[in-house]
């Protein structure tokens, strides 16, 4: 039997090494996401944007064949773009659905899809009509056909300039507004350079950009600012080059890590509490319900509850963030942030005329614009920022890869919460409103809810966090923080000797 690769369907989008998508499994997944669109979404027409990956062009040019098969009309940006303004594109086409070819931060060898239905509704396993990437996966293994129609055709887009113009607009800024800033941008090869750059040149910013054409071949590492060899030259670079900031995006643009003038990051939430309040000011302050990362440092909240946001702790995951932020958006929520460099917003679909509504997507540049901008106006509340997490210890989320023996994964996780609450942890499971975490997040000496008034002053405190990675495969991770270094060594050393045991007995790796 030949492999069906069903692995490729995640919880959260379609993801595969591109070896193990045969040209077969390719044509049967692009004619199972054909029918989907077509039959259960009832989509007239479908976006497609691509980023800078080698074998991009063969999945969108399989897709969009088999799409204009089914009587479908495609609207293609055959141009290699960011997943943001891919999200913007649709949002010209709220109506269509739309297909991002991409894998985001993963190596050169990796392709996937991510899916949108109609209105931007993100489309997950278990999250879209009839069960979203579930039935396109059942539609797959049924080898259901196509009933063909007359041929849809295919329209090509381009809304970098609009896509730029709304970014500049919604973030306050104008013409020259960020002349005399100094920035260094790297794009380690990504797709999202070309509307970076044009916006903060545009702004009057000096900027230096690093490895700025796409290159799928990603010959300087691999796309993800997490990876401290991809980025060491840009750190390097921002202690030499008497930089104001610095930003760094991954492969396809969809996640924002900020650098200090010294090369050092400043983690997301320490930049969301800056800019919650610009944030707010765009919604008139009638909207303060705020999402915070499973992972987010307790430091980070208690300053973003200062700004008069109210924090709702949300599990991992773009497409589920993205339902939630769009859900409750009337209930006042306005925004998320994740620890993996990921800014989330309800976004006006018209700047000018509120009632058309909101949709909830990622927008980098629009972030990067706002964080350039709440710089300028004081850049002594970024040297706080850094102050504050200088005063932290982290070990930031590190993998344990569990493909020798991936039943073994929830017996690992058992043990490390098991022996954390032998350590005097407090277990949190569970989001405010009752729904799954996806995660565990095991606190010592911290409250379960974070407002105004919580003071971490003169308490040792720290945080453990453990889930099962929805993007690689057979994979935990694990996150430790702390203001104390001796306790985050130690914690981070008990998750470690329980892993040790499964490395040594060679039922997982490092």
């Amino acid at each position: 039997m030949k492999d069906l690769n069903l692995g490729m369907f995640k919880p959260y989008d379609i993801r595969t090494k591109i070896e193990k998508l045969s040209q077969e499994n390719l044509k049967r997944l692009s004619e199972a996401v054909a029918i989907y669109y077509k039959t259960i979404l009832k989509a007239p027409a479908v976006v497609i944007g691509r980023d800078a990956r080698l074998y991009a062009p063969m999945v969108v040019e399989s897709l969009c064949y088999e799409l204009r098969r089914a009587g479908l009309d495609v609207f293609l940006n055959p141009l290699p773009i960011s997943t943001c303004q891919f999200y913007y594109s649709c949002m010209k086409h709220p109506e269509f659905g739309g297909i991002m070819v991409t894998a985001s931060h993963n190596p050169g060898s990796y392709i996937g899809l991510k899916l949108m239905a109609p209105k931007l509704f993100p489309l997950a396993d278990g999250c879209g009509p009839e069960g979203g990437i579930a039935k396109i996966r059942e539609i797959y293994l049924s080898e259901e056909s196509i009933i063909e129609e007359e041929k849809g055709e295919c329209k090509t887009i381009n809304y970098l300039d609009d896509f730029i113009s709304y970014s500049i607009k919604l973030a306050g800024l104008e013409e020259n507004s960020l002349k005399g800033m100094k920035i260094l941008i790297e794009f380690l090869n990504g797709s999202a350079g070309t509307e970076i750059t044009t916006a903060f040149q545009r702004l009057g910013a000096q900027v230096e950009s690093m490895h700025l054409v796409p290159n799928g071949l990603f010959p300087y590492g691999d796309p993800n600012p997490i990876i401290e060899s991809s980025i060491a030259p840009a750190r390097e670079e921002m202690k030499n080059g008497d930089y104001d900031i610095g930003f760094c995006f991954d492969g396809d643009g969809d996640r924002l890590d900020l650098m200090y003038k010294n090369g050092k990051q400043i983690v997301p939430g320490l930049n969301m509490a800056i800019i919650a309040s610009k944030l707010m000011d765009i919604y008139n302050g009638e909207k303060k319900e705020f999402y915070a990362d499973v992972k987010a440092i307790p430091t980070s909240l208690v300053e973003i509850a200062k700004s008069g946001a109210r924090i709702h702790i949300i599990r991992n995951g773009h497409s589920f963030i993205k339902a939630k932020l769009r859900e409750n958006c009337d209930k006042g929520y306005f925004a998320c942030e994740e620890e993996s460099a990921h800014y989330y917003m309800n976004f006006p679909y018209d700047i000018n005329d509120r009632s058309k509504g909101y949709a909830a997507i990622e927008n980098t540049l629009f972030f990067a614009l706002v964080t350039a901008k709440a710089y300028k106006e004081n850049p002594e509340q970024y040297r706080k920022a850094l102050n504050l997490e200088e005063n932290l210890f982290r070990e930031r989320e590190w993998p344990l890869h569990c493909e020798a023996a991936p039943e073994k994964m929830p017996e690992i996780m058992d043990r490390v919460e098991a022996r954390m609450v032998e350590l005097g942890a407090t277990i949190i499971k569970d989001m405010d409103d009752g729904s799954d975490l996806d995660a565990t997040l095991m606190r010592f000496n911290l409250p379960s809810e974070f407002d105004k008034t919580t003071n971490l002053d003169n308490t040792i405190w720290a945080q453990v966090a453990q889930r099962i990675s929805r993007s690689e495969d057979a994979m935990c991770r694990w996150e430790v923080v702390s203001n104390s270094k001796e306790e985050c060594e130690r914690l981070n050393n008990e998750v470690k000797q329980i892993t040790d045991e499964y490395v040594r007995a060679n039922l997982a790796k490092y």
